[in-house]
């Protein structure tokens, strides 16, 4: 382009030269000169061609020669320049301004001459010393560089006038060849003179490895309180610390809300805010956040229980503002507990250390809530005074009674201290009753610090009657009588309770149950009641001792023809009670014309073989009868 640019000029120049002769000259007058010219304009033989730029100008001259003789008529010539901006032309004066090449052409009585100038650099090459790379730190002091250029003629010297540029000028800036580092990274320094150039790599590191705020969380601060003061500690690259609070430079991202001067922040409007610090390259934030004044301050706890060893994480805290606003302020607030030896904050967490009482303070500003804490020893396990509970929809019990076993020893009612959720929807748990919904297995769960016991419900559909297979039932003791209790549901369906009836005895020395089998433990008569759902029926039992068996007073009688003789009988019992049982007993001869019995008395009729049978509850014991003649 810029070659263009100087073709141009040239065409323009000449262009000029030609129009100014043949306005000045009339048609008539060039010809008679050309007709008796006897002189030429001549250029002077030692005339330069070459000139270096940044050198001195030279003086070019040109002749009028004649026949006879020549003249210097380098003054009285009209002299032009084909470029000024490569070459300037004065009475034959020349002077170099940029690297080209030129014609020039001088004039003198109608006769133009015209010659070529090459204007040049004298330096074949640029070098920056020193050459780099340049290893600089922020903060630290600037280098100076210069340009030591190669002549064409041989040897170097020392470059001026030379041009100046960084590529990342936002770490480190270029003036007169002094560079100034500003932030880490690297940036390339560039040089230039006469469309030569040279370049070098600059590298701009931290001179510090860290920089540390103290304090370096967020930050919240209510309208109208003091300043907050942040301080900042720079840590060399050999581990040195300094305290640059005061030479670092703080900004505020919205100054509306907070402004900042040495790491004092001040509130000025509701609203949040960054503060960053930078200091040799490094930054660091801290967020504020500039609250309207507080009212009062909540927990999601009112009061916290703890076991010995366990750990809990902060309750959160929200606060009421004075516009009215609820605010979560959980990462604002600052804790402090009345005795660190029953529990102590760790890691952003409650930890229990030992039985005890303390008080957990948040603190916000001004304004400050108390949370009651207590750590007791460590829950083995959770008991329920109920096992299970079979209720019908709608129907509502109370809650089973609760009892913690601890690692301490002994064990605690925590019955008001539990919390209790229902397993499923089919129930409802609350204000110390439980409620059967629908119909369906659920189950109600009682949770204290870290154990819980859960209580199953079944919740069933109503019975509308209840029907045993017995009424009443005769037994010996140690024996056992099953029962089947068939239930029917108010839609006509029928299932078998026996095991779910509720069963209860008038008298358990005499008759106990076990799932749905009575056991007879002792003597008499008792009432069985079964009851499920409210309905409720009786079964009557009579406890008696168990016969073995019958023992006759004698055996194999031999009896003269007529002679009588009485026997007795006896009955001997599991309980091992034996009673005469000889008139309650039924007696039978096989062979009455001989042998006759009754009540155990015994007559011999005639000759002959008989046997006698007694037969009481059951059992039976005989003997033979021989009458003799």
């Amino acid at each position: 382009m810029e070659r263009m640019k100087r073709m141009s000029k040239r065409s323009t120049f000449l262009l000029a030269v030609l129009m100014f002769l043949f306005a000045a000259l009339p048609a008539g007058l060039i010809q008679a000169a050309e007709e008796s010219k006897t002189s030429t304009v001549q250029w002077d033989s030692q005339n330069t061609t070459t000139l270096n730029l940044g050198g001195s100008p030279a003086q070019l001259k040109v002749w009028n020669v004649t026949e006879s003789d020549k003249e210097d008529v380098t003054q009285k010539a009209a002299w032009i320049s084909g470029d000024s901006s490569i070459l300037k032309v004065d009475k034959g004066l020349i002077t170099p301004v940029s690297k080209g090449q030129i014609k020039v052409v001088a004039t003198y009585e109608q006769q133009t001459v015209s010659t070529t100038i090459t204007v040049k650099s004298p330096y074949s090459k640029l070098q920056i010393d020193p050459s780099g790379p340049l290893n600089l730190v922020v903060g630290g002091d600037s280098k100076k560089l210069i340009v030591q250029g190669t002549l064409t003629a041989g040897g170097t010297e020392k470059v001026s006038d030379v041009e100046w540029t960084s590529t990342n000028p936002s770490v480190a800036t270029v003036e007169d060849g002094l560079v100034r580092p500003l932030a880490k990274g690297m940036t390339y320094i560039k040089a230039s003179k006469d469309e030569l150039k040279a370049q070098t790599i600059v590298y701009v590191r931290s001179s510090s490895q860290a920089l540390i705020l103290s304090p370096s969380a967020s930050q919240s601060v209510f309208l109208g309180s003091s300043p907050i003061q942040v301080n900042a500690t720079d840590v060399n690259l050999t581990g040195g610390k300094t305290d640059v609070t005061s030479t670092a430079e703080w900004t505020s991202s919205n100054p509306l809300v907070a402004t900042v001067e040495q790491g004092k922040i001040s509130p000025m409007d509701a609203g949040n805010s960054v503060i960053t610090v930078s200091y040799h390259g490094l930054s660091k934030t801290v967020k504020v956040s500039v609250l309207p004044t507080i009212e009062k301050l909540i927990s999601s706890k009112a009061s916290l229980s703890l076991e010995t060893g366990s750990k809990t994480a902060l309750p959160s805290i929200s606060a009421y503002l004075v516009n009215g606003a609820k605010k979560a302020v959980q990462s604002d607030v600052k804790w402090s507990l009345s005795n660190e030896s029953v529990v102590k904050i760790a890691d952003g967490k409650l930890v229990a250390v030992s039985p005890g009482s303390a008080t957990l303070t948040a603190t916000l500003g001004a304004i400050k809530l108390d949370i009651p804490v207590t750590v007791q020893y460590k829950v083995l396990k959770l008991t329920a005074s109920e096992k299970k509970y079979v209720l019908v929809a709608g129907q509502e019990v109370s809650v089973p009674t609760v009892k913690a076993q601890m690692a301490g020893g002994g064990t605690l009612d925590v019955t008001n201290q539990v919390s209790w959720v229902g397993t499923t929807a089919a129930v409802t748990v609350g204000n110390g009753k439980v409620k059967a919904v629908s119909g369906g297995n659920s189950g109600i769960k009682a949770m204290y610090l870290n154990k819980y016991v859960k209580v199953p419900v079944i919740v069933e559909g109503t019975i509308s009657t209840l029907t045993p297979s017995l009424s009443s039932a005769d037994m010996n003791l140690k024996g056992s009588q099953s029962v089947k209790v068939i239930g029917a549901y108010t839609d006509g369906k029928k299932v078998t309770l026996s095991n779910k009836v509720k069963w209860t005895t008038s008298n358990a020395s005499v008759v106990i149950v076990k799932g749905s089998a009575i056991k007879a433990v002792g003597i008499g008569t008792a009432t069985i009641t079964g009851t499920y759902q409210n309905k409720s029926f009786n079964i009557e039992i009579k406890v008696t001792p168990k016969l073995l068996k019958l023992v006759l007073s004698n055996k194999n009688l031999k009896l003269p023809n007529g002679s009588s003789q009485v026997l007795s009988v006896n009955a001997v019992y599991d309980t091992g009670a034996i009673t005469n049982v000889t008139s309650s007993a039924v007696w039978t001869s096989s062979m009455p014309s001989i042998v006759q019995v009754s009540g155990g008395q015994v007559k011999a009729l005639a000759y002959g073989n008989s046997s006698i049978k007694v037969v009481f509850n059951g059992k039976t014991v005989a003997t033979s009868v021989r009458v003799l003649k």
